[in-house]
């Protein structure tokens, strides 16, 4: 149930910092004390290690990643890539009783999916996964260009989009990179900077190279060029500091195949959109790595987006960039340990600049005072709108 002339606020969370305790106090807290309108769940990530802010068992949760849901069977008929449900989602349906709890209060639902690191798909079926200039495939991350993979989330997008009290499905992760580029745990001659890894991350897997070959694009110059540009940074020979961009500009190859991706995701949110039951969103929360991912989703009005910032100072350039925006995304270490007075202003600048919303990550991670500062700055940004 979206509210028609709010200003929305959600809270993501994992369904597992729901269900531990009791679901119905942990809903009525978040809606009635700190005021919220509604709740973003995680139904399919990657694995977890969540160190918890609140007196809960297990303190430290630890999930090798999956669907948190029953998927119905039927719905991933048309690929190879089959739904992993994970071992704790198994002997229930968390997403049944959250759906269920959610509908009794009023408060609103929406789902999260991880689209290209969900679980062990890459490892299953590495035929599927990225593979980087390298040809090294991604052990995290399966490829959005692949056919089976497309089939996959369009099963899974419909497959959410079906469950009654579900008002919408956020697609993150929603990027085709070698995964491994994009985390910690990488080893190499020095620090990766950003630029080393959007090179590292771009992916030249089979599915991508028949897919811009057959766009006219001239792959292998393009692939040779990113290894050029990526050896010349690791041997310190190049700026490092220098952006995507302005490599893009000298690199017409490069730039063609950055072009073509783009086109093929913003195809993509267009596919699963189509037909979707509910709203879908696409959620722009790869820090530092903003031009992996389209520069405009051309969705039209069936696909949103979600910017996702990590510093205040970011706000005023997602409205620049991105003025199609309409909700901003505030991430937890913005959040957690925040003061009141912090908190209030951010939510004002945010009304100032013409959002309609905010989701606050990470609902697990905080401690019971950490909520307080959250309920006096959505009260602040209410009564701005005059709500």
């Amino acid at each position: 149930m979206t509210l028609v002339g709010m200003f929305q606020t959600y809270l993501t969370t994992y369904p597992w910092d729901l269900i531990d305790g009791d679901l119905g106090a942990n809903l009525d807290r978040l809606q009635g004390e700190v005021g919220v309108t509604g709740v973003s769940v995680w139904m399919a990530t990657p694995p977890v290690v969540e160190v918890r802010g609140r007196e809960v068992e297990p303190r430290v949760f630890r999930t090798r990643g999956g669907l948190f849901f029953h998927p119905v069977e039927e719905r991933y008929e048309a690929t190879r890539c089959k739904p992993i449900v994970s071992t704790w989602a198994k002997p229930k349906d968390p997403l049944e009783r959250i759906a269920r709890a959610c509908e009794e209060r009023g408060l609103a639902l929406r789902v999260m999916i991880s689209t290209s690191q969900t679980s062990r798909l890459a490892e299953r079926q590495p035929e599927m996964a990225c593979k980087n200039l390298y040809g090294d495939s991604s052990r995290r991350s399966v490829c959005l260009s692949n056919a089976d993979v497309q089939a996959y989330l369009d099963g899974l997008v419909r497959d959410l989009s079906s469950r009654g009290a579900v008002e919408g499905v956020t697609l993150a992760d929603f990027v085709t990179a070698w995964g491994e580029a994009l985390g910690g745990g990488l080893v190499s001659s020095g620090l990766m900077d950003d630029l080393q890894r959007v090179f590292l991350a771009l992916c030249f897997c089979e599915s991508c190279q028949q897919g811009a070959s057959s766009a006219g694009v001239d792959v292998q110059s393009a692939r040779r060029s990113a290894q050029v540009h990526l050896a010349r940074c690791l041997e310190g020979s190049s700026q490092t500091d220098a952006a995507f961009d302005s490599v893009l500009a000298n690199d017409e190859p490069l730039a063609a195949y950055q072009r073509w991706r783009e086109r093929e995701l913003s195809a993509l949110s267009r596919k699963l959109a189509n037909g979707c039951e509910v709203r879908v969103r696409v959620d722009r929360r790869v820090e530092g790595l903003l031009h992996l991912l389209p520069g405009q989703l051309e969705g039209g009005a069936e696909v949103s987006v979600i910017s996702r910032i990590d510093r205040a100072d970011q706000l005023p350039l997602v409205r620049s960039m991105h003025p199609e925006c309409r909700e901003i995304g505030i991430s937890g270490p913005l959040v957690i340990g925040a003061q009141a007075p912090d908190l209030v202003s951010l939510f004002a600048r945010v009304v100032e600049l013409g959002f309609d919303g905010v989701e606050i990550d990470d609902y697990g991670l905080m401690s019971d005072s950490a909520l307080t500062p959250i309920k006096q700055a959505i009260r602040y940004a209410r009564r701005s709108v005059g709500v």
